[in-house]
């Protein structure tokens, strides 16, 4: 009985237990700011937004190290530091001139786990919800300017930002990209390059473990307004403790500056750019991530010069960022004004007429018919009705039916 009750008991803690980093890697030395949480959740300049200091520990191992920053919640969490109803555990990292401000253009890194007790939220009467990351604005209202959202249907990416202070997903500025299901017990490791901006030239494109969910262009920030990074576990109550758990965020100036380096880089799919003009396509290849490698020119006669004919990689194939992608480009159908194939205007090969063979032609067909016809009305010509060798009209014309 002891020996069963130890093995169950054994088992628990396997399934239980984050599982082990892919590999004991490192930091960056080139990366401009990290934080793995070797003594406490409030290492590296985080600060604590929770009901009391135990809801937020250190437990191992963590996605890049030893250790990994566990939030959790208690039922009855709410009502802190604005958060109304809502249960909160959260730890950010303040205001700073050095991120996140108008014109920025940054990489970060992080990785989250969602433990065995996590509660994923219930579909029902009430819209349950969750956040688990995010760059929240310096204003007084609004959603944040990104953040990753947990809702009954899976993860998703949410971005508001531009002249309106965005309050719900159906007003102006507010985009949003799926993620996928929650999965426990594994990291989820997120790469983001952003450039912060309250206008147009903005974007904020997103990875999960290697591949990009979301290329997003446009505002990353309300006007006026800076933002500033949080590690969260905020949610809708749920009557239940939640926990999660954050590991590894890392910023840096470009992606070899925040990515694992036992992870693959970031991958993204060729967009189809087969029937573009070439700076169109090109347009699209560069807002992919990617780059324009060889141009080929082609004739081709059913390809509008300027337009592309092929691409390759082909189109959907998945790619790492910044590869090059090769074009064959039309030049338009070919003419020529001597021999050889194509369309000619002149003597030579190629089967063309000339305007005197093509009037003598004619005039020989024309000729014949003439000549046809006045053969036929010799052969049948109609005698006088009731005279000899009258016919009917059928026996005239057998084409003629009854």
């Amino acid at each position: 009985m002891k020996l069963l009750l130890a093995i169950a008991v054994a088992t628990t803690i396997f399934v239980l237990a984050p599982p082990p980093p892919a590999s004991a890697t490192q930091i960056s030395p080139n990366a401009s700011w990290s934080c793995e949480f070797v003594n406490s959740p409030t290492d590296c300049g985080f600060n604590l937004q929770a009901f009391a200091s135990s809801r937020a520990t250190i437990v191992s191992p963590g996605r890049d190290g030893t250790t990994a920053a566990e939030l959790a919640t208690q039922p009855g969490d709410s009502n802190l530091y604005g958060s109304g109803t809502a249960e909160r555990a959260d730890v950010d990292l303040g205001i700073s001139t050095s991120y996140c401000n108008q014109g920025q253009d940054e990489w970060w890194a992080h990785s989250v786990m969602f433990p065995q007790s996590y509660v994923i939220p219930p579909a029902g009467s009430v819209w349950n919800w969750g956040v688990v990351f995010d760059f929240h604005h310096t204003g007084p209202t609004g959603q944040p300017n990104f953040q990753i959202a947990s809702l009954p249907t899976g993860l998703e990416f949410w971005v508001s930002g531009g002249p309106t202070v965005v309050n719900r997903p159906t007003d102006p500025g507010f985009h949003r990209a799926a993620i996928g299901p929650v999965t426990k017990n594994v990291w989820y490791d997120f790469m983001y390059h952003v450039k912060w901006s309250s206008g147009s030239d903005g974007f904020f494109k997103a990875w999960l473990n290697g591949q990009q969910l979301m290329n997003y262009s446009g505002a990353t920030l309300y006007v006026g307004e800076s933002c500033y990074l949080k590690l969260a576990n905020y949610h809708t109550p749920l009557g239940v403790p939640i926990p999660v758990i954050h590991s590894r965020v890392v910023r840096g100036a470009t992606q070899a500056d925040v990515q694992l380096p036992s992870s693959p880089g970031p991958t993204v799919a060729v967009p189809n750019v087969v029937g573009q003009m070439q700076t169109a396509a090109t347009s699209a290849l560069t807002g992919a991530g990617l780059t324009l490698g060889t141009v080929t020119m082609q004739s081709s006669s059913t390809v509008a010069a300027g337009s592309v004919i092929s691409e390759s990689p082909s189109a959907g194939t998945r790619v790492a960022s910044g590869s090059a992608v090769n074009l064959v480009v039309s030049t338009g159908g070919g003419t020529s004004s001597g021999g050889g194939g194509g369309t000619s205007s002149g003597g030579g090969g190629g089967g063309a007429f000339d305007s005197f063979t093509l009037a003598a032609l004619l005039s020989s067909l024309i000729g014949g018919l003439w000549r046809a016809r006045k053969i036929r009305t010799a052969l049948y010509r109609t005698p006088e009705p009731g005279g000899p060798g009258a016919r009917s009209a059928q026996q005239r014309d057998p084409l003629i039916r009854r």
